[in-house]
């Protein structure tokens, strides 16, 4: 028996040469994939088929004697006599060893297909066990979770430190109150750094005076006249401006409430600019039918200094606007035309507390060179916190006249004042008292 191995890229030119060296009968013994070559790590390495096949050596030796035979019955044939004529068609026998070579080579080239095979079911075995068994793919992934919030909280309280330099830990409950109702870390950090130079390290521990003094500091930070809509010797023409949805129609309707409520003989006058929405001219109307005080509609400048000249004993002239983007030019420069014309005009800046800081802080100075002479927080029902308020009023500078904080007419309408918005910034609560609201009112936010 000769054993031979053969390679080659494929398996059919293996075969072949297995049959070109050691003949048909040749047996083949084992075929399998092998890498050859590869450079540094196999990099470069080839994929080749290896054959090992297998010859009896007796058969090969006998392949000449047996050419020798054969011509030797070749004449033996021609000088005997014929035999009888054979049908054009002879059964043929089939050959065992051919058909298990055949099976052979098949199988030989499904072997790379079993093993791929293999390693699917493997994989789906292990995905399988994963479903049964969650933990073991969570459970590192909740390891590293907690780490990161380990190195994330150490990275916060290190830049807490840091940022309360100067501040004794007698007041370090004061400034995360701060900070937990949205004040500005920085501006929380200044006003209680001003405390303790004020106080002293050594009355720090006196907590009435130190409530005190934060109080006081947070009422200087801003301003609030508190002056509601009482009688006036003159006539004040308030107009409402801001972003869309803030809530400016129905606080100008509050307002008109309120100023028939603390005064009941009080003139009161509305003026619609909004004409873009029809939703809001109905509303107003609705809303002057039951206070029992004209309303006006303004298509242009001069439709409202004529409405304001019709009504010119009116203690009140209410004047609602249309919702302006910051970012609206021509808008604005409406409200620019308005401002410079003949009327004096008390532009109150309508701002709704659950926008964010940064939008409120670009509406501010969008508005400011209006000029913007008073803010009216609505929306304040919709917040939790009110620290936002703080930090954009103590940048602002601009006095606050009301303060929204719910649906009903007037009653959700309160007139501020700085201890009203310090007690709000501290977390002391909205407390508007409940009152009967206007009857037969539909619609509109604030």
């Amino acid at each position: 028996m000769k054993l031979k191995r053969f390679e080659a890229l494929t398996l059919q030119e293996a075969l072949q040469a297995v049959k070109a060296e050691l003949g048909p009968d040749a047996v083949i013994v084992s075929s399998r994939r092998v890498q050859k070559g590869g450079g540094l790590f196999g990099l470069m390495s080839q994929s080749m088929v290896e054959v090992t096949a297998a010859v009896d050596q007796t058969q090969q030796a006998e392949a000449p004697r047996k050419q020798s035979l054969a011509a030797l019955a070749a004449l033996r044939k021609a000088s005997a006599p014929l035999e009888k004529p054979k049908p054009a068609f002879q059964p043929v026998e089939p050959d065992p060893d051919a058909n298990f070579r055949e099976q052979l080579k098949v199988a030989t080239a499904l072997d790379p297909m079993k093993e791929q095979m293999q390693e699917m079911r493997e994989e789906i075995r292990r995905l399988r066990e994963e479903q049964r068994d969650p933990e073991r793919v969570l459970g590192p992934l909740r390891h590293e979770l907690e780490g990161l919030r380990i190195v994330v909280g150490e990275a916060l309280e290190h830049r807490l430190r840091k940022r309360v330099d100067g501040l004794p830990g007698g007041l370090m409950e004061d400034y995360q109150g701060l900070v937990a109702h949205g004040v500005n870390a920085q501006i929380a950090h200044d006003l209680l750094r001003s405390i303790v130079e004020t106080l002293g390290t050594v009355n720090i521990g006196n907590r009435d005076m130190v409530k005190d003094l934060i109080v006081d500091r947070m009422e200087q930070a801003l301003s609030a006249p508190g002056t509601g809509l009482g009688k006036t010797h003159e006539q004040k023409i308030m107009m409402l401006v801001g972003p869309t949805g803030v809530g400016k129609t129905t606080t100008v309707a509050k307002l008109a409430g309120m100023a028939r409520q603390q005064q009941p003989d009080c003139k009161t006058v509305l003026i619609t600019l909004d004409t873009y929405r029809v939703a809001a001219v109905e509303q107003l109307r609705v809303y002057a039918k039951i206070l029992k005080i004209p309303l006006e509609v303004a298509v242009s400048p001069q439709d409202l200094l004529d409405c304001v000249h019709r009504h010119e004993h009116a203690d009140y002239i209410l004047i609602d606007t249309a919702g302006r983007s910051p970012r609206d030019q021509a808008g604005y420069d409406e409200l620019l035309t308005l401002n410079r014309g003949r009327l004096k005009l008390e532009n109150h800046l309508v701002l709704a507390a659950p926008v964010a800081e940064s939008g409120l802080m670009e509406v501010v100075r969008r508005y400011q060179s209006l000029p913007i002479h008073r803010i009216i927080w609505t929306k304040l029902d919709e917040v939790s916190t009110y620290g936002a308020l703080f930090n954009v009023l103590s940048q602002a500078g601009i006095p606050v006249s009301f303060l929204s904080a719910g649906q009903r007419v007037p009653e959700d309408l309160e007139v501020a004042t700085r201890r009203r918005l310090v007690e709000l910034i501290r977390g002391e609560g909205l407390g508007i008292p409940p009152s009967p609201s206007l009857a037969g009112v539909g619609g509109g936010r604030q």
